[in-house]
C-alpha cells in the first residue's frame, strides 16, 4: 500500500509541474493554456501542432510571416472559452500548417524539376553543338583532300602538244544532253496526253456514249490483277526463289492487266474511238494510282537525318512524316476507290464468269 500511494504521490507531483509543447504549464495564464495543461487528449494535439509548425519552419523560405501567423494564430486560440472550441482551432491550425508545408515541398519539387529541365536542354544544345561542329570539321577535311588530290592530279598531268588540237570532249555530252531533254518532253507529252484522253473518256462515260468499267467486278480484276502479281512476286522472293521469278510474277500481272482491260473494253463499248479512250483512261488511272501509293508506302520507312539536326529531332520529324504518309495512304486509296465506283456502269458485283464471257454484241455504252 504505500509504494501505491508513493507512485500516485510522484505521478501528481509530475502532473502539477508538467510542460506543454508550446508554452510552459506553470506560466498558464489563460483558460485555453490552463486547459491545454490539464486535458491530456488537448496537450497530445498541442504536441503534434507543435511539430507541425516546426516541420513548417524549416520547409518555408519565409519564416518570419510563418512566425507572424503564428502570433495571430495564438491571439485567437486564446479566445477560446470550451473544450470544443479548442479542439477544433488547434486541429484547423494543424491542417493550415500541413498546408504550408506541402505547398512549400512542392515548390521545392517543381524548382528541382524545372532545373533538371534546363539541364537536359543544356545537354542537349551542347551535344548538337559538338555534333555540327564535328560534322563541319569533316566536310573540311574532306574538301581539302579532295582539293589536294585534284592538285597533284594536274600536277601529275603532262602539258599539251602545241600541234595537237584539244580533242571535242563536249560533243558527247552535249549530245546525251540532248536525247534526255528530248526524252524528258516526250514522256512528259505523253502523260499530258494520256491525262487528256483519260479526262475525255470520263466524259464520254458519264454522256453514256462509253462505258470504263462495266461493274465492280470488271474494276476489282483490272485494278487487283497488277497488285496480285506483285505480291505472288514478293512471296516467291521470300521463299527463296531467283530475282527473276520476282520480275516474271510482276510482268505477268501487268500483261494481264493490260490485256483484261482491252478485253473488256472491246466487250463493253462500241467503236475504235470509245475502245482506245476506255483503254487509255483504265491503265492511266491504274498506273498513276499504283505510283503514288508506292510513293507513299516508301516514305514510311524515314528518312535520313538532315544537316544541323540532333537524333531526337530527326526521330520525332520521323514519326511525324509517317503519320502523315499513313493519312495520305487512306485518303488517296478512299478517293481511288470512290472514283472507281463511280466509274462503274453498274453499280454491283456479277460472276467472273459473266465478266470473262464474251457475247455476241457488245453492251451499249
Amino acid at each position: 500500500m504505500l509504494v501505491h500511494r508513493a507512485i500516485a504521490l510522484l505521478l501528481l507531483l509530475l502532473a502539477s509541474h508538467s510542460m506543454a509543447a508550446s508554452f510552459d504549464c506553470t506560466k498558464a495564464g489563460n483558460f485555453a493554456e490552463k486547459e491545454i495543461c490539464r486535458d491530456g487528449y488537448l496537450s497530445g494535439v498541442d504536441n503534434i501542432l507543435a511539430g507541425r509548425y516546426k516541420a513548417a519552419l524549416s520547409a518555408t523560405d519565409q519564416p518570419d510571416e510563418l512566425r507572424q501567423s503564428q502570433r495571430d494564430w495564438l491571439v485567437i486560440r486564446d479566445q477560446c472559452t470550451t473544450q470544443k472550441c479548442l479542439d477544433q482551432t488547434l486541429g484547423a491550425r494543424i491542417k493550415a500548417l500541413e498546408n504550408i508545408k506541402s505547398a512549400e515541398t512542392g515548390k521545392k519539387l517543381e524548382a528541382e524539376r524545372q532545373q533538371q529541365m534546363a539541364k537536359s536542354y543544356a545537354e542537349e544544345a551542347e551535344r548538337t553543338r559538338r555534333e555540327h561542329q564535328a560534322y563541319i570539321a569533316q566536310e573540311q577535311a574532306s574538301q581539302q583532300r579532295r582539293q589536294a588530290a585534284q592538285q597533284q592530279a594536274a600536277n601529275a598531268q603532262p602539258t599539251p602538244r602545241q600541234t595537237a588540237p584539244p580533242p571535242p570532249a563536249s560533243q558527247a555530252p552535249q549530245k546525251e544532253s540532248l536525247w534526255q531533254q528530248a526524252g524528258n518532253v516526250a514522256w512528259k507529252c505523253a502523260l499530258l496526253a494520256a491525262i487528256l484522253a483519260s479526262c475525255w473518256a470520263v466524259l464520254r462515260h458519264h454522256r453514256e456514249e462509253a462505258t470504263i468499267y462495266n461493274d465492280y467486278t470488271d474494276a476489282a480484276i483490272t485494278n487487283g490483277v497488277p497488285i496480285t502479281g506483285l505480291l505472288i512476286g514478293l512471296v516467291c522472293g521470300w521463299l527463296g526463289m531467283p530475282k527473276e521469278v520476282y520480275q516474271v510474277c510482276v510482268a505477268t500481272g501487268v500483261l494481264l492487266a493490260v490485256v483484261y482491260a482491252l478485253y473488256a473494253s472491246v466487250k463493253t463499248n462500241q467503236g475504235g474511238v470509245n475502245i482506245l479512250l476506255t483503254v487509255i483512261a483504265k491503265l492511266t488511272l491504274v498506273s498513276v494510282f499504283y505510283i503514288v501509293m508506292g510513293l507513299l508506302i516508301l516514305s514510311l520507312f524515314g528518312t535520313a537525318r538532315r544537316k544541323g539536326e540532333s537524333l531526337t529531332q530527326a526521330e520525332a520529324r520521323q514519326r511525324r512524316e509517317a503519320r502523315q504518309s499513313r493519312a495520305h495512304i487512306v485518303a488517296a486509296s478512299s478517293g481511288y476507290s470512290l472514283l472507281t465506283a463511280w466509274l462503274c456502269r453498274r453499280g454491283e458485283f456479277t460472276p467472273l464468269s459473266e465478266c470473262l464471257e464474251f457475247g455476241p454484241e457488245p453492251h451499249a455504252a
